[in-house]
């Protein structure tokens, strides 16, 4: 689990993009990478320019930091946590994202980022029910998970139907954004969007071609201050659609 430049880039438009701030969470002490080179650098380059201008990597992050939190720091956030299993990374919360979550930790964060730690859970819909209980109401998750390209690297790879399927049909967040983003450094600027299934009723389609390597599922999304959505069961958006109307022709794939 670590930062480089182009998911750097992404988490401070995110940040600063909603004025997003207070107490912060990252699941897994997250590694610093920083600035790679070609598209990627220039990328994260703009965004400080357009976000944090005035500043440099240097006064985010100093020379040989290890791990992300004065990375955090800098964004804003009064304080900033990270979460593991075990104390390996000497992460400052030690709990197991599959177990029964204590009180202590229910609503108090204003920020949770999953940079690609949920996947390598395998009760995964334990882990995601306990970040929602983690959320103060009105907070966000950041996530940037595996998507595609990523066979062998985890039990999972996360697709954007478990952004519209579960946080905003099941559970009523808002979506602030959902992409793909490649990982490969040339190809940092060739981001696809997909379509919303809760919208078009079909299974979300992209914007365009996805680019060589990894691809990371790039999203963000708002808990309610009220829960106004039922959180027991968890449908897939096109066939709650088919289900609802069985006597129109579905023209999805079978696949």
């Amino acid at each position: 689990m670590a930062i480089p430049d182009t998911l750097a880039a992404r988490l401070i438009e995110t940040v600063k993009g909603h004025e997003l701030n207070g107490s912060f969470l990252m699941l897994g002490r997250q590694r610093w990478i920083g600035s790679r080179r070609g598209a990627s650098s220039r990328v994260f380059a703009q965004a400080l320019a357009d976000h944090l201008p005035g500043l440099s990597e240097a006064d985010l992050v100093p020379e040989g930091a290890t791990y992300s939190e004065p990375f955090f720091e800098k964004l804003g956030f009064a304080s900033v946590d990270s979460m593991d299993y075990s104390g390996f990374e000497k992460a400052s919360i030690i709990q197991d994202l599959s177990a029964e979550l204590p009180k202590k930790l229910e609503r108090k964060f204003d920020v949770i980022y999953d940079g690609g730690t949920c996947e390598h859970i395998f009760d995964l819909p334990t882990a995601y029910r306990n970040i929602h209980k983690m959320l103060k109401p009105g907070g966000v998750l950041i996530g940037h998970s595996p998507c595609n390209n990523w066979v062998n690297h985890s039990f999972y790879q996360i697709n954007p139907e478990m952004v519209y399927g579960f946080w905003e049909a099941t559970l009523g967040y808002e979506v602030l954004h959902c992409a793909l983003q490649p990982i490969k450094p040339a190809h940092a600027r060739k981001v696809v969007t997909t379509t919303n299934p809760n919208v078009t009723g079909k299974r979300p389609r992209l914007s365009g071609s996805l680019a060589e390597g990894g691809i990371i599922l790039d999203y963000a999304v708002r808990k309610p201050k009220r829960s106004t959505k039922s959180a027991d069961k968890v449908y897939q958006s096109d066939y709650v659609n088919r289900w609802t109307a069985p006597d129109q022709e579905s023209t999805e794939d079978a696949a």
